[in-house]
């Protein structure tokens, strides 16, 4: 068994976004949540997008750096 992580940016506007992080496993074709939810929420400054450039992969940061780009 592999345990997957989703992503899901979520409320995403050009002040901020809120991080969604789950890790599931597939156990029989079907994905079971393990744990519990983990969210964290950045603001649309220089030491967010750093920590965001630093966890995110670089398809979601770029998808941020879409909507905060002025």
């Amino acid at each position: 068994m592999e345990i997957k992580e989703i992503i899901t940016l979520d409320m995403l506007t050009k002040e901020g976004v809120s991080v969604l992080r789950q890790r599931v496993i597939e156990i029989g074709g079907t994905e079971m949540q393990v744990g519990g939810n983990v969210r964290n929420a950045y603001m649309n400054c220089e030491n967010d997008r750093e920590i965001l450039k630093a966890e995110l992969s670089e398809d979601y940061y770029n998808a941020v750096m879409a909507v905060w780009e002025v």
